[in-house]
């Protein structure tokens, strides 16, 4: 009887052993655990045990408060997302045992980062400023300088620039003044005249 050199036998297991490693493939759905192919667990349960001959893989519901979103050999489902209120949060859709908590801002305000951790005030724009784009819960104000001919009073993060009203020049009043809807104004050269809506008039 021939007997082998104790190398080539561990040389011979090893190879044997990667070559059966290499048959096995599981599906999809399914990992490799101990030369098995065992089930994953589905979106919304946990791994309890793997598999074995004898049984399947065995799973678990996520608690309440958790959930987990894919097909999985994880031991713990993941934390839901908590809105932070004093951070200016608010839950949008409650999470279930398949899908996380999703926050959005407050009404007023909008996120400081793309992660939307945080929220601020909408910005409003100053006297001289209109609103180019009106703020979102996820993008602030953009505000523009009022162009000639326009202009802003007061601060607002929803008014655009108001045109200067023009107005044909009626007859002068005994006293000289000329009236537009009520209000003096001063007379134009071209024989138009505007007045600003607060009572400031400008010649054209």
């Amino acid at each position: 009887m021939v007997t082998l050199p104790r190398q080539c036998v561990l040389w011979g297991c090893l190879l044997t052993a990667v070559h059966l490693g290499q048959c096995i493939t599981c599906d999809d759905k399914q990992y490799l655990f101990n030369g098995r192919c065992c089930d994953l667990c589905q979106p919304g349960r946990r791994l309890e045990s793997h598999c074995t001959d004898a049984i399947k893989t065995q799973c678990l519901l996520c608690d309440s408060g958790e959930f987990m979103n894919k097909w999985n050999k994880e031991l713990r489902c993941y934390q839901h997302t908590h809105c932070e209120s004093k951070e200016g949060l608010e839950v949008e859709k409650q999470g279930t045992a398949d899908t996380d908590t999703i926050c959005a801002c407050k009404e007023g305000q909008h996120c400081t980062s793309e992660e939307c951790q945080r929220c601020a005030q909408h910005t409003s724009c100053g006297p001289g400023f209109g609103v180019k784009q009106m703020a979102t819960r996820t993008a602030d104000t953009v505000c523009e300088p009022c162009p000639a001919g326009f202009f802003s009073s007061g601060s607002s993060a929803f008014e655009q620039c108001h045109p200067w009203t023009r107005c044909a020049v009626p007859d002068a009043s005994p006293a000289g003044h000329s009236h537009c809807d009520g209000r003096p104004h001063h007379h134009l050269h071209s024989g138009v005249f505007l007045y600003q809506k607060g009572g400031q008039g400008t010649r054209g």
